[in-house]
């Protein structure tokens, strides 16, 4: 360790008070990637840290190396090929001055630390280090002198260690703008931005320094690789293979957070109208004549000008700025997976990522797009329905990366042209996309059975070769409340949905007024399509479908319960009528350890959970969901929900009743008949029936039957002590705490039975009197309003143009097809509920 200090390129003394405070100042505002500490403290203990950058620079090594050394990571201790005399303290100055003239007088040479075995000695004992992949004054002295590569170096060294070498690629940005394809007068005079001169790196520290950002690569285990090449390969040739790889690594990061060296608008555009299938169907559809073709070439050019992006990097930094001020106006924060966008960072080089965020609200897009941001990924380009066009969000929309599309390409053969090349320039280009594959926002609260049209023209896109891989992203954007709320309860009792606009976007501030609780995001495992469909093979017809699905039920795996889900379930499945608040929290601790059970993912706030409960009732009464009575001796207080409330809270009830589901089946068998015990045979018949008569409203795990699933439930009630088996093991018997506590998840399903029930009644009816005048779905709204003041259904809830629209989809499919339709006493399952 003493000989080391001999050398400039060693940097291990503590700054004194005046260096050190300006070391502070300059560097204590750089960032970087948190979830990659714990990482390279292990690699730290196993083996020896190599931190690899493209191109050599002091001041990147004196970043790096104050920056990791105050965050307690392994610290570069050795920058190889770097000089930092102007640092190093005055003794460690004279020493390093003494110790080269003294070896150049002696041995006619500058002292070398590679030639002379400093070095060698220090990676073997573990010492952190920097190497420069790029170094045209080192190639120099390398080629014409023969002198050492680093690179070599440690191969040579690696041979040599029982413990690995690990080289880490890494880079820093300072500013989000994409790369242009053009260069500037600015390049010219004063390098490029890969590879800036002295001038404009110090111009550009001092300007961005606080925006400044470290990214890593995925490293590389020098032990490994020299495990994985043949021994007799020359150590020349894999130094030259591994410094293509490294910097291969830096740059995929780079494009990561910079996004693909940007185009212009009018040459996507061109290449997009120019195309020959776009050119095809243009003449095609003239059918010869000239006139007609000049109009489909500017119907053309139109098409793209309605659906492409015009992204501006000061949109975005403007956007930054409103969306910061927003979130902390209406939200009281937004809980990002940060654990999860690492290894979404990790993916990004494999293929352009295509994010599917869960749809809840028009938030969604602007949040995460916006987190992204913040965690210095590049932002997708949105696909946003063309309802969003209007001025002047629609302008603001594009200049932020969204670009439009139409509810339906039907019979539109030119726009589906354009707008499939569009999709595949972007690919193309390696940019990130975003889309909804549920179509439109939930009005339930629950997911969409999946709609397959944008993702079937992405799997056209890499059937076609536009690009290597896909890398899907499913994504779960949870609320503690939601801004629509009101607007979804009108559409879901009926009303029309009202049609977006400027007005309606200046009537929305009423709701800076308001605190809305937290956002959370949360990342399902990236999928990516090349794998998928190498195991999926030739066997599946439709893999589109079931990619949509498998995406899907990705995303309600990370689907997040919060303190107002955990609430609604509890509120709307076992005191409907009112409650004091330790009933409540008795529920709510049986929810709490059967969502533990499941392996669900629970809000942060939930590991206090009484004062999360209160907190979240204090917020219900105060926007007067919640009502409460006060004893008079003030004892203890009830709360009750009012009927008109209640479907307001089966909003946040539906957003985790996918956990519940199957239990949910099992429990509505299990309480229903007369009989002292119920067969196993029966149950398992209640819940093929159950699974397949709600096809339509959930998102299964697995969509066929399975005694598997059937069997997890059943053992589940078994140990929770809610039922015993009889001694032949042939039937079940719940017990006394059974029939407390298994209504909580047959409560959940028979909201859904209950207005499939409504509508079974109405098509009877008309069936029975071989009409079909009339709007259907207002026929059964109105007997549902009816059935409810009669006391025939128990939840308001049930009252759902959601509901009833699918069950009059699964009743055309799977009854209304039948020869002759049964009476009003047929063995309907559904007229004896």
């Amino acid at each position: 360790d003493a000989l080391i200090k001999n050398y400039p390129s060693y940097l291990d003394h503590k700054p004194g008070f005046f260096l050190g405070w300006i070391l502070y100042k300059l560097f204590r505002r750089i960032r970087f990637d948190e979830s990659a500490r714990d990482e390279l403290k292990r690699l730290h203990r196993e083996g020896t840290v190599v931190y690899a950058i493209k191109y050599p620079g002091r001041l990147d090594y004196l970043l790096y190396h104050y920056r990791f050394r105050t965050s307690r990571l392994p610290y570069p201790k050795i920058g190889f090929g770097l000089n930092m005399s102007l640092v190093l303290p005055l003794s460690g100055l004279w020493r390093v001055w003494k110790f080269s003239l003294g070896t150049l007088f002696k041995e006619r040479r500058f002292p070398d630390p590679l030639k002379s075995g400093v070095y060698k000695e220090a990676i073997r004992e573990g010492t952190p280090a920097l190497i420069c992949l790029l170094d045209p004054k080192g190639f120099a002295r390398q080629f014409v002198h023969a002198e050492k590569d680093p690179l070599n170096f440690l191969l040579e060294t690696q041979k040599g260690m029982d413990t690995p070498i690990t080289v880490v690629p890494q880079l820093i940005l300072y500013k989000m703008t994409p790369e242009k394809d053009k260069s500037s007068m600015l390049d010219i005079l004063f390098g490029f931005r890969d590879n800036p001169g002295f001038i404009r790196k110090v111009v550009v520290f001092f300007r961005y320094n606080k925006r400044g950002f470290i990214v890593f690569g995925t490293p590389v285990n020098l032990k490994d690789y020299l495990e994985s090449r043949p021994a007799d390969r020359p150590v020349e040739a894999m130094a030259t293979e591994l410094r293509h790889t490294l910097i291969e690594r830096i740059d995929r990061q780079k494009r990561v957070v910079l996004g693909p060296i940007m185009h212009s608008r009018q040459l996507i555009k061109e290449r997009v109208l120019k195309d020959d299938k776009v050119r095809t169907t243009i003449e095609r559809s003239a059918e010869g004549s000239k006139r007609r073709l000049r109009q489909l070439r500017k119907k053309a050019a139109g098409y793209f000008d309605e659906i492409a992006a015009d992204y501006s990097q000061a949109y975005v930094e403007f956007f930054d700025v409103a969306l910061t001020w927003l979130w902390n106006r209406i939200y009281q924060g937004v809980e990002v997976d940060n654990e999860g966008i690492a290894i979404v960072r990790q993916w990004a080089g494999r293929g352009p990522v295509i994010y599917i965020p869960s749809h809840k609200s028009h938030v969604d897009y602007l949040v995460l797009n916006h987190m992204l941001y913040k965690h210095n990924m590049h932002i997708p380009r949105t696909a946003a329905g063309k309802n969003l066009a209007f001025w002047p969000v629609g302008h603001f929309f594009r200049k932020v990366g969204a670009f439009f599309i139409r509810r339906t390409f039907k019979g539109a053969l030119l726009y589906t042209a354009v707008f499939e090349r569009y999709i595949q320039a972007l690919l193309e280009e390696g940019y990130p996309l975003e889309f909804f594959i549920e179509g439109g926002r939930s009005r339930s609260g629950k997911l969409i059975l999946p709609k397959i049209g944008f993702l079937s023209i992405l799997l056209r896109a890499y059937e076609a070769g536009f690009c290597k891989d896909l890398i899907f992203v499913p994504t779960s954007i949870a609320y503690d409340r939601i801004l629509e709320g009101q607007s979804y309860l009108k559409e879901v009792g009926g009303g029309e949905k009202k049609k977006e606009s400027f007005k309606q976007m200046l009537g929305a501030r009423r709701f800076l007024q308001r605190k809305y609780g937290k956002i959370y995001i949360r990342f399902g495992r990236p999928l990516s399509l090349k794998a998928y469909l190498e195991q999926s093979g030739e066997t599946d017809q439709h893999p589109h479908k079931q990619l949509a699905f498998e995406i899907i039920k990705s995303i309600n795996r990370v689907s997040l319960a919060t303190p107002l889900a955990i609430l609604a379930v509890a509120v709307l499945s076992k005191h409907r009528r009112g409650f004091e608040l330790g009933e409540l929290m008795d529920t709510v601790e049986t929810i709490m350890a059967f969502l533990k059970d499941r392996g669900a993912p629970t809000a942060a706030s939930l590991d206090h959970l009484d004062s999360s409960m209160t907190e979240t009732l204090a917020m219900l009464i105060q926007s007067k969901m919640v009502r409460q009575l006060e004893d008079v001796d003030n004892t203890e207080t009830f709360y009750y929900v009012e009927d008109d409330q209640k479907p307001e809270l089966a909003y946040y009830k539906n957003n985790i009743i996918h956990y519940f589901v199957s239990h949910g089946y099992a429990a509505i068998s299990l309480l229903s008949g007369n009989e002292a015990a119920k067969s196993v045979e029966g149950i398992k018949e209640d819940f093929r029936f159950l699974k397949a008569l709600l096809e339509k409203e959930f998102v299964y795990e697995d969509r066929d039957f399975s005694e598997s699933e059937l069997n997890a439930t059943l053992d589940y009630f078994e140990k929770a002590s809610l039922l015993k088996r009889t001694a032949e093991q042939s039937k079940i018997e719940v017990t006394r705490l059974g029939y407390d506590k298994l209504p909580i998840w047959a409560a959940l399903v028979k909201t859904f039975l209950e207005s499939y029930w409504v509508t079974t009644r109405v098509l009877l009816q008309r069936e029975k009197e071989g009409s079909a005048k009339g709007n259907a779905l207002k026929q059964i709204d109105y007997q549902a309003q009816r059935f409810l003041k009669l006391g025939l259904i128990d939840h308001r809830e049930a009252i759902s143009k959601v509901n009833f629209t699918n069950s009059l989809g699964y009743f055309d499919e799977k009854m209304l097809d039948q020869d002759k339709a049964p009476d009003e006493k047929s063995d309907n399952p559904l007229e004896n509920l």
